[in-house]
């Protein structure tokens, strides 16, 4: 890092730190590189529901920021009483992802975002703190392109019982060109937009990552895969399912629940815990689920910009 390029990273976190501290009143502040431990405590607290910022920890990012706001931040609430004690977190990058389920602690990150003036692609996390969030993030400078109040969050514990699907198996290099399709698909049906419509190869690089990682599970018939899910979130406590897509011609045809069986029962071979969380009004994905094992042990939601 260069002089200038330091000077400037610390003139923009000083900046930060101030219109946060202005903006909450000093309850909530960007973390620093000494918070690393309390903040790996408190998503020690929930580590399934709170899997993603874990996956962050595990790469071997500390609390404090790098560099500016482009590679993301944490911030912080702590107990006034207890000094160093962390009551919540937030997670802020590309997307917002609070640690807390206090409706109340949400609404002071949503004031400390509002007052960083930062663009985001999301906000999701347990319900009661996204809608926190929201309250005070809807008067900065986005609006919400689609709000999900309520999506299930399933949990599995043990292989399920049903019979799984034996033609499911890792996804290699060699059905990138297969897989790719499958995934932009996915998600231009869950997202209303293609990932790749920017021109820009984020997408193809998440694509083939998990590939190579063996995160990638599909089924292939005829040049062409006819069901995919993904490991999206892989930590020591849990893996996130995520992804899943079944081509349309194969819908309806009673292939979901095989399938998944065989994904939750290789995923429990990693982890103790397989979770996923879907939107509420998808009944036919929930009865699914419910048919493998899972069950719901909280609420998520999801703010799209």
């Amino acid at each position: 890092m260069t002089l200038r390029h330091l000077t400037r990273t610390l003139r923009w976190l000083l900046d930060a730190e101030d219109a946060v501290a202005r903006a909450t009143g000093d309850t909530v502040r960007i973390l620093a590189n000494s918070d690393t431990a309390a903040l790996g405590k408190l998503v020690s607290k929930q580590p399934i529901t709170s899997a993603y910022v874990q996956s962050i920890l595990d790469t071997g990012r500390r609390a404090g920021p790098i560099g500016g706001f482009a590679r993301g931040i944490f911030l912080g609430i702590f107990d006034p009483a207890q000094p160093g004690q962390l009551l919540a977190a937030c997670w802020a990058g590309a997307n917002i992802v609070p640690i807390t389920n206090d409706p109340e602690h949400g609404a002071y990150f949503g004031q400390a975002l509002v007052a960083l003036d930062e663009h985001f692609g999301s906000i999701f996390g347990p319900q009661p703190a996204v809608t926190g969030v929201w309250e005070s993030l809807q008067h900065g400078p986005q609006s919400a392109r689609e709000i999900r109040n309520d999506q299930p969050f399933m949990t599995i514990t043990e292989h399920s019982s049903v019979l799984d699907n034996p033609n499911i198996r890792t996804a290699t290099e060699a059905d990138y060109d297969l897989v790719l399709p499958a995934s932009v698909s996915m998600f231009t049906e869950e997202l209303g937009y293609s990932p790749l419509a920017d021109g820009s190869n984020g997408y193809r690089l998440r694509v083939r990552q998990l590939i190579a990682k063996g995160h990638t599970m599909i089924e292939t018939e005829q040049q062409s895969v006819r069901f995919k899910a993904d490991f999206g979130i892989v930590t020591s406590e849990a893996i996130q399912i995520q992804g899943v897509w079944i081509r349309p011609d194969a819908r309806g045809q009673g292939r979901a629940a095989p399938a998944m069986a065989s994904v939750v029962n290789r995923a429990l071979k990693l982890v103790p815990v397989v979770s996923l969380y879907v939107n509420d009004y998808n009944t036919a994905a929930i009865r699914t689920y419910e048919r493998v094992g899972f069950a719901t042990v909280d609420h998520f939601a999801t703010v799209l910009f």
